[in-house]
């Protein structure tokens, strides 16, 4: 780690990694802004997904109910077919309007609520505007924005860090994070669309590694982060409760080196267990159920036996590697990694191999208007590790060629998200290469956000 042929490459490494840092910043800052300046015209909280994740804490905040038909009937984050629409939605057994959404945004959301609701309370009382404490207000609207950014921030250190201690050396790991981040459908998610689960379950799962890694020096308050990681993740996307194969790695390891597991366990579980308890009231008042399939509950079923795994990775219809393609090299990485490594490596194989059956499973395995592969959020972080090992075991033509290769797909993908803000491509129906190519001339007239 120490040796001359290291320190040759750490040089250009930190310049291609500032260079990265700028153009991912670029990027970012350039989604946000457009974001944030269309809230004259419409919420930066806007669409259905967003709308239900948020009214899990608006509802409670405001009428402290989780009765949300005065919320749908107040918001300004859906369209007026859509608020008829979800309006509409049968009642459930309790008689309220269902919500199939988990809350976990609505946890991570809720500080940067508390700084919006004290800003607005502050300005109304200092006469500088009358906009109502009603969560809706742009104030809400860009205090949640800039909290979750900061979070995705905070989600891409934590990456870095866990990859670093999963392989040994840190060298290309942060250059590695941000290529994969840049290159897939996160770009989008933890910056102009921040009211979809996405970013928020990358963090969570992000932060559940992290704090594995740091737990293995015994200390229990570590344990106790890592199940509020997973308890987060597992409330924030219900799929996502795979991801506690990691714990379990972790624990069995511990298990072989002759340790003792009773402890982290219980503070693994403990740290989870608010949250899940959480979920489980939500149910309750909601549903009248404590433990429900809410997508069933809305007639949304999964095809245990017929999951569509390749077009899930390779359909014009958002497939991951079609509308990601860098993120095959790094798939290809982590093979490597595991087929070298066995041991946790392994385990994540094995929980991204259930994330795509899962998601191929849903009979939505497009997830309807997507920008490209938005399910498998969390399961980056694996071909962060991937492309990290790939770029460490490289040569020096090698790891130029991948870096190249890495520039040029999140130019693609930013371009990508171009199309598919301004409505230049369709977003809830297949798009081959070749269309998104060609619709570069519709640019100028689509131009409208």
């Amino acid at each position: 780690m120490g040796s001359s042929s290291d320190k040759a490459v750490s040089a250009p490494g930190g310049k291609l990694l500032r260079g990265w840092i700028v153009g991912c910043a670029v990027a970012a800052c350039l989604l946000v802004t457009t974001q944030l300046l269309e809230m004259p015209w419409r919420s930066a909280l806007r669409g259905y997904d967003n709308t239900f994740n948020y009214l899990w804490l608006r509802s409670a905040m405001v009428d402290g109910d989780w009765d949300f038909r005065n919320d749908l009937a107040a918001c300004n984050t859906l369209e007026p077919e859509f608020r008829a629409s979800a309006l509409a939605l049968a009642p459930t057994p309790a008689g309220r309007i269902p919500n199939k959404y988990g809350t976990g945004w609505a946890v991570l959301t809720l500080p940067f609520y508390l700084v919006a609701d004290g800003i607005t309370a502050a300005g109304r009382a200092l006469g500088w505007w009358t906009w109502p404490r009603d969560g809706f207000n742009p104030v809400y609207q860009t205090c949640i924005q800039i909290g979750h950014v900061a979070l995705a921030l905070l989600a891409l250190w934590l990456a870095a860090k866990a990859i670093a201690a999963w392989l040994g050396d840190r060298t290309w790991v942060p250059l590695a994070v941000l290529a994969v981040w840049a290159a897939s459908p996160l770009l989008y998610y933890q910056t102009a669309n921040i009211g979809m689960a996405h970013g928020a379950a990358f963090f969570a799962v992000a932060l559940c590694a992290y704090a594995l890694v740091r737990a293995r020096d015994g200390a229990r308050w570590w344990w106790l982060l890592a199940g509020a990681g997973w308890g987060l993740a597992v409330t924030t996307r219900f799929q996502l409760g795979v991801f506690g194969l990691l714990a379990a790695w972790y624990w069995w390891d511990q298990l072989r080196q002759g340790g003792r597991i009773a402890g982290p366990v219980g503070w693994f579980a403990a740290g989870a267990a608010p949250l899940l308890a959480l979920q489980l009231w939500a149910w309750h008042v909601v549903y009248g159920r404590w433990l429900v399939f809410s997508y069933g509950g809305e007639g949304e079923s999964f095809h245990w036996t017929r999951p569509e795994l390749f077009n899930a990775l390779c359909s014009p219809w958002h497939g991951l590697f079609y509308w990601h393609p860098l993120l095959l090299v790094a798939a290809l990485g982590l093979l490597a990694w595991a087929w070298r490594a066995r041991g946790l490596a392994a385990v994540w194989v094995a929980v991204l191999g259930l994330t795509l059956y899962i998601n191929a499973a849903w009979w939505c395995w497009w997830f309807a208007s997507a920008f490209g592969g938005r399910a498998w959020d969390a399961a980056l972080l694996a071909l962060m590790a991937g492309f990290a090992w790939l770029l460490q075991r490289a040569g020096r033509r090698g790891r130029a060629f991948l870096l190249v290769l890495a520039g040029i797909a999140a130019l693609w993908n930013f371009y990508l998200i171009t199309l598919y803000r301004t409505a230049a491509i369709p977003r809830n129906e297949p798009v081959t290469w070749g269309q998104m190519i060609e619709a570069a001339g519709k640019l100028g007239d689509a131009a409208h956000f």
